[in-house]
């Protein structure tokens, strides 16, 4: 395997799972407002909770990532995703 199709697979699998952790998190609040009996309070919640699984899903996504770079040593299997910026 090349390390350009390694780099496609990385960035695919990333992909599905930044999109399946912010419909995790969008799901979580959308079952912590239904919770709430207040119409009001329940709108206050699914608003800030779509901010807030956005927020979450970057910082863990950040996070991940780190890990995942670190543990299965990418600097390595997939060179040009970390080279340096040319100037």
């Amino acid at each position: 395997m090349t390390s350009t199709s390694k780099m496609v697979l990385f960035f695919v699998a990333a992909t599905v799972f930044n999109i399946l952790l912010m419909c995790i998190l969008v799901v979580v609040f959308w079952v912590i407002a239904a919770l709430v009996p207040a119409p009001n309070v329940r709108l206050i919640i699914l608003f800030v909770g779509f901010i807030a699984s956005i927020v979450l899903t970057f910082l863990a996504y950040g996070r991940v990532m780190k890990w995942v770079t670190v543990r299965f040593q990418l600097e390595k299997h997939i060179p040009q995703l970390f080279k340096g910026r040319k100037k």
